[in-house]
C-alpha cells in the first residue's frame, strides 16, 4: 500500500477525522487540544502528523531540529482508557492524560517523534479497522506492533535516523521492549512505570489473561543484550513496582542494576515533571 503520510505531514489535521469518541466529539476535541497544547510547550515546539499504516491510522508530534544527527527519540504512549468500569470497555481509549506526550515535551533530543497508541485521537472505534479488542485483550497484538512498527519506518525512511532510543511509558513500555526485539537500529530502551509482562501484570491482578497480545518475554534473547533502564514508582498502584525485579530476573538480569525507584511516585505523577533530571540517567548495557 502507497503510504501518504508525507501529505498528512504538511497539512492540518481535520477536526472531522477525530470525531466519535467516548463522551461525544466534546471530549475528543478537548484530548486533541489538550495534546496539542503539550505539544506547543516543547522548546522547540513540537509538529503534528498522522500516519497511514496497512490497518491503522496513528496521530504523532514530532520534531526534527538536527537532521545530520543520527539519533531519534520515540516516545510510545499507554494504554489510556481501556475500560468505564472493571467490566465495560471504553468506546474510545484517547487518553485523558497523554503522559509519554508531557514526557516528550519536555525532552530535550533535537530528533524526537512521539507516537499515541492505535485508534488514540482519532475517534476511537469509528477509527479505521478499531475495534475495543486492540485497547483491551488485544492492546499488543502483533498488527498493532506492526502498525508502529511501520509508522516508524516510514518516519526514519523520510527523515532519516540510524539510531532509536525508545521510550515507553505504561503499556507503551511493553510496545517498546517488542518493538526493540524486532528491529536491528534500536540503540536502547527505557520504560517509565511500565508494562513489562503482560502476562505477570494480569495474573498479579487476578485479571482476564490478553490472550491476543504479544509479550515481551518473546523477544528475550534479544532484550537480555540490550541497554535498557526501567523506571518505577513505589506507590504506582496501577503497575506494582515489584513487577520489574521479577522481569529482569526471567530475563536472567540483576534488577539492582537496571531499575531506578521513585518512592513519592505513582503511575502518573509526576513522571513528566521530573523528566528532566530522569533522562540524564541513560540507559545501562548489559
Amino acid at each position: 500500500m502507497k503510504c501518504r503520510w508525507m501529505v498528512a505531514l504538511l497539512l492540518p489535521i481535520l477536526g472531522g477525522l477525530l470525531a466519535g469518541c467516548a463522551g461525544g466529539p466534546a471530549l475528543l476535541q478537548s484530548n486533541a487540544a489538550r495534546a496539542d497544547a503539550a505539544a506547543r510547550s516543547a522548546n522547540p515546539p513540537l509538529a503534528k502528523t498522522r500516519f497511514e499504516t496497512r490497518q491503522f491510522d496513528l496521530i504523532g508530534y514530532y520534531r526534527q531540529s538536527a537532521p545530520n544527527d543520527p539519533r531519534l527519540a520515540i516516545f510510545i504512549e499507554g494504554d489510556g482508557v481501556a475500560y468505564v468500569t472493571r467490566t465495560q470497555r471504553a468506546v474510545d481509549p484517547t487518553p485523558e492524560k497523554p503522559v509519554a506526550l508531557d514526557l516528550a515535551a519536555r525532552d530535550t533530543a533535537p530528533n524526537l517523534l512521539y507516537l499515541a497508541r492505535p485508534c488514540q485521537y482519532v475517534g476511537g472505534r469509528n477509527g479505521r479497522n478499531c475495534d475495543s479488542a486492540y485497547w483491551t485483550t488485544h492492546r499488543y497484538a502483533p498488527e498493532v506492533v506492526a502498525a508502529l512498527d511501520e509508522a516508524i519506518s516510514q518516519y526514519v525512511g523520510h527523515f532519516g535516523g540510524k539510531r532509536l532510543v525508545l521510550y515507553g511509558y505504561s503499556g507503551g513500555a511493553l510496545l517498546a521492549l517488542l518493538l526493540a526485539g524486532q528491529r536491528g537500529d534500536v540503540e536502547s530502551v527505557t520504560t517509565i512505570a511500565g508494562v513489562l509482562d503482560h502476562q505477570a501484570w494480569t495474573s498479579h491482578f487476578g485479571d482476564t489473561p490478553l490472550y491476543g497480545s504479544r509479550n515481551s518475554l518473546e523477544v528475550a534473547e534479544r532484550l537480555r543484550r540490550l541497554p535498557q533502564r526501567h523506571f518505577t514508582g513505589l506507590r504506582d498502584d496501577q503497575v506494582p513496582a515489584a513487577l520489574a525485579p521479577a522481569f529482569l530476573r526471567r530475563l536472567g538480569l540483576p534488577p539492582e542494576k537496571f531499575i531506578t525507584q521513585l518512592p513519592r511516585a505513582d503511575h502518573e505523577c509526576c513522571w513528566a515533571e521530573l523528566w528532566p533530571q530522569l533522562a540524564l540517567q541513560s540507559a545501562i548495557a548489559p
